[in-house]
């Protein structure tokens, strides 16, 4: 039955499920990827100051390093938004990932190499100074953007931290040993810097995501609490009080109103008892709503207490005893696996035409030809005196 299904998603959104790691790294990295492109403008000044120093010194090796540099931005651009998009679609993304980082690495062992280049090339002049401090500056300020993504800072710091020290001890490039030392103290405290800023936003993460899903379960409960507060649980159907209000939305429109009860119900709780009986109750409820969704979608249907039924049907004068029959006949056909073989259900239907603003009096007017039915022998339905106190004949029955 549809209501069981809504309900069910109350119940399974109850209990907040545990944060898994991979979920927060995911968020993560679609964050910083999201960011990554603006910050990718970033490197326009670094590039654009050694570019200066590079037509100062006339340096033809600087000159390539800026072109090297210019297109692994370029790779990391791309790469980093196809990376995203695949994320955001739930593909598989290791290719992906694997390309993107190896773009970040790259980007990192290329501002190392022309860091080494420029100290040998220049020498000790002001371009080199210049040019060492505006690389350092550039990778401390990149890694502690990226730090939060493991996945950006550790690939970036890698491949710079790889190429330094492959230029100072693999391709003996001449530094003072000050300057080797600044450089091994540089990459440490900024691996050190990096974890642990990755560790906090991890956790900041982490704690953003619960937020996230307690404000949802907060919304679910209320959803929840209204819906209970307008339906009955057992059906699905309205209340007796969501029915009422409903009604007054309709003015003076005229609203049949068709009264179901189930027949011989408390023998079938004294038979089967009360569990079975809240089953049949709850098969007729759902009887009533697909019998409606296909006659009179806009209906309204509730259950108005115990075995009975009430449906109201603005738009519908003409046809209300046709849609009545239906629901005598659905209700009539009714059957599970689960029943016992003897139990058969049956209602008694009556139905009155008046003016929705007129309800109660309506309403009196099905119960007492519901009364009617049963007395006449139950499975049947028996029409309301008209508006000149006329009985309208034959009342149907099966």
């Amino acid at each position: 039955m549809a209501h069981t299904a809504y309900q069910d998603s109350f119940t399974a959104s109850a209990d907040i499920a545990d944060i898994d790691k991979s979920e927060v790294s995911r968020k993560l990295l679609i964050d910083g990827l999201e960011r990554r492109l603006a910050g990718q403008l970033s490197v326009l000044v670094p590039v654009g100051v050694i570019g200066w120093i590079a037509s100062l010194t006339d340096n033809r090796a600087l000159w390539i390093f800026l072109g090297l540099q210019i297109l692994a931005q370029l790779a990391i651009t791309v790469s980093s938004q196809w990376l995203r998009h695949a994320l955001k679609a739930g593909k598989e993304t290791t290719l992906r990932k694997n390309l993107w980082m190896m773009a970040e690495a790259s980007s990192g062992i290329i501002w190392a190499a022309m860091m080494l280049d420029v100290g040998t090339l220049i020498g000790g002049s002001d371009a080199v100074l210049t040019t060492w401090v505006t690389i350092l500056v550039t990778m401390v300020v990149s890694v502690l953007l990226a730090a939060p993504i493991a996945g950006i800072a550790f690939p970036l710091l890698g491949g710079f931290t790889a190429a330094v020290a492959a230029g100072i001890f693999l391709f003996g490039k001449d530094f003072s040993s000050f300057a080797e030392l600044a450089l091994t103290f540089m990459c440490v405290t900024l691996f050190i810097i990096a974890k642990a800023v990755n560790l906090q936003a991890h956790k900041s993460c982490r704690d953003g995501i619960e937020v996230e899903r307690l404000s949802q379960r907060l919304a679910d409960e209320l959803e929840r609490t209204s819906w209970l507060s307008r339906h009955d649980c057992l059906t699905g159907l309205l209340n007796r009080s969501a029915l009422q209000g409903a009604m007054e939305d309709h003015g003076d429109s005229p609203t049949p109103v068709i009264l179901i009860d189930i027949d011989h119900f408390k023998q079938i709780n004294d038979s089967y008892g009360h569990g079975q009986g809240d089953s049949v109750i709850a098969a007729v409820g759902a009887c009533i709503s697909e019998t409606l969704a296909k006659a009179a979608p806009h209906g309204l249907a509730a259950r108005w207490g115990g075995e009975e039924f009430i449906i109201a049907l603005p738009g519908h004068q003409a046809d209300a005893a046709d849609i009545a029959e239906d629901l005598r006949s659905a209700v009539a056909r009714l059957t599970h696996q689960d029943w016992p073989a003897r139990l058969r259900v049956t209602g008694s239907l009556g139905l009155a035409h008046g003016p929705a603003s007129a309800f109660s009096a309506t309403f009196k007017s099905a119960d007492s030809a519901m009364y009617e039915a049963k007395k006449l022998g139950r499975n049947r339905i028996v029409r309301a005196p008209d508006e000149n106190n006329k009985i309208v004949k034959p009342a149907r029955a099966a």
